[in-house]
């Protein structure tokens, strides 16, 4: 090894440039995985709070046919109520 050799000394920067492109090259995949990690998560939590959307409005419709459950009781009764009043006014006429 001749450090005045000519020859030596671009065979030496070729190989130091070689491992600065090898080295960049690895980053450069270091990063695009670490993007492709952060893509999935995201997507994952989209997904996450789609599916905790879809259970509440699954729950608000639960709720909400109950109530009209309800209320068509409670409109049967009143129905029924009124059946009885106009029954028994009825009867109270004919006398």
């Amino acid at each position: 090894m001749n450090p005045l050799d000519p020859n030596e000394q671009q065979e030496n920067e070729s190989e130091q440039q070689g491992n600065l492109a090898a080295k960049v090259g690895f980053l450069g995949t270091v990063v695009v995985t670490i993007g492709y990690i952060i893509e999935t998560i995201g997507e994952g939590i989209a997904l996450s709070e789609l599916a905790q959307e879809e259970k509440n409005v699954e729950q608000k419709k639960q709720a909400n046919q109950q109530q009209l459950s309800d209320i068509q009781s409670k409109l049967d009764y009143l129905i029924k109520e009124i059946d009885m009043m106009k029954k028994k006014d009825d009867h109270f006429r004919r006398w």
